[in-house]
Order: C-alpha cells, then structure tokens, then sequence
C-alpha cells in the first residue's frame, strides 16, 4: 500500500502548503497540535507521518518528535517539508520500528482506515510506546463518511466489515483525484473491540464537527460529523 501514496505526495503538499485542504489544515492540524502539547510528553511518535505537516506543526517545542512513513515518495516530501525543523524522520512502517526507544505519546492521522490488519497495526504502536503511553489516531467516521463520499455502493452495510479502492478528492480542488486507495470500513465497535486488545483502555472518542465558520469553508454546513478520533492510553 506504502507505494500508492508516492504519486500524490507532492499534490499532498501543493494542497496543504496553500491552505486548500481544509480539513487538514483548519481541522485536524489544532486538534492534534493542541492534544499533544497537553500531555506534556517528552518523546512523540507520528505513525504515516505522510508530507510531515502535522510533526511541523508541533516541532521545536520541549519534545524530542520522531516521524515515520512507509511510502518512499511521501517521505522524500516530508523531509523537504521538515528540513529546517527538529525532527528524526525515518523511511519505515510501525512493524520495521525497532523496540529500542519508547515514546509518551504517538499519533497517526488518517491511517487505521487504510491498514488491513488492525490488531497488528495497533499492537505495533503499543510496542513502541511507555507505560501510560497515549494513542491518539483519527479515520473517517464509520456511522457517517459512506453517506458523505458514496464508497461503498449499494452493498453497504454499516455493520459489516469492506474493503474497497476509492478514490477521492479535496473539496475545494475536486478536478485533483487521489486513486488507488484502500478504505476498509468497520464499525466502532470493531476499532474499540481492537483498542483493547491491543492493551490500550480507550479514553476517548472525539467526533470531529467543527465550528460553522469552518464547515462554510465547504460551501456548506455538515449534516453529521465525517471524522471521529480515538484517544486511547497504554495499560
């Protein structure tokens, strides 16, 4: 899967770097700089760090920030991106990083959703991180991204596990398609059911539905939340 993502790395950054990507930049960007400078950690892991923008987006701070991602035109992109900030960013998957140094926390956006096995995806990040270690990792909501984007056709059911290659783009540059990607769907319970045993109690569950004047920068109001984050903490 890594390899599908090298084609649209430099689009990625095109559409970040010039604000176009609304919910990364106005969205998720605050969330995760936000949630992550509270805890106060002292090591941070990114899992699919993609172009690099969320670990800039909390770089040079009191922190050590450590980057990962798996798609080699990806990282060439995020280690232009991240070139002048203090972060360590390695070509590799969260199953190929060595247990050697644990982190307080580790976040990963957009991610879970196109990973196959996500007990083992889950398990991998556990490994990394130290005792009461956090987790925080956002997908496209379950309940509500299928009426929103029409993926998965007339088969869908919500509780029942799919896997399809979609395709997609951001709203604001709907003539840029971004295909070739896996989506699997599966229903919250199966990513709390997974939370758990991978040795994590979950602590939250954000559902991402931003304040109006960020939803009009769509052209419109949201009917339902179409992100959700897990917040989940290291038994």
């Amino acid at each position: 899967m890594p390899h599908r993502w090298s084609s649209s790395a430099e689009l990625r950054r095109k559409q970040i770097d010039s604000g176009i990507d609304i919910t990364f930049v106005d969205v998720f960007r605050p969330l995760f700089a936000d949630w992550i400078c509270g805890l106060n950690p002292s090591r941070v892991i990114e899992i699919g760090a993609g172009t690099g923008h969320l670990s800039k987006a909390i770089a040079n701070r009191h922190f050590l920030i450590t980057a990962i991602e798996p798609s080699l035109g990806m990282y060439n992109v995020a280690r232009e991106v991240l070139k002048d900030e203090e972060v360590e960013l390695i070509n590799c998957s969260s199953y190929e990083l060595p247990v050697d140094e644990l982190f307080d926390v580790a976040f990963s956006h957009l991610v879970a959703h196109s990973v196959e096995d996500l007990n083992h995806f889950l398990e991998s990040i556990v490994a990394q991180l130290t005792e009461g270690g956090h987790l925080m990792f956002s997908i496209p909501h379950p309940c509500f991204y299928n009426a929103y984007k029409k993926f998965l056709g007339l088969e869908y059911n919500y509780m029942t596990p799919m896997t399809k290659e979609v395709a997609f783009t951001v709203t604001n540059e709907p003539a840029h398609v971004i295909s070739g990607v896996p989506y699997h769907h599966r229903p919250i319970s199966s990513y709390v059911n997974s939370i758990v045993a991978a040795g994590f109690a979950l602590s939250g569950l954000h559902e991402t539905y931003p304040a109006k004047e960020i939803q009009m920068k769509y052209g419109q109001l949201w009917e339902n939340p179409r992100y959700c984050t897990f917040i989940c903490k290291k038994l």
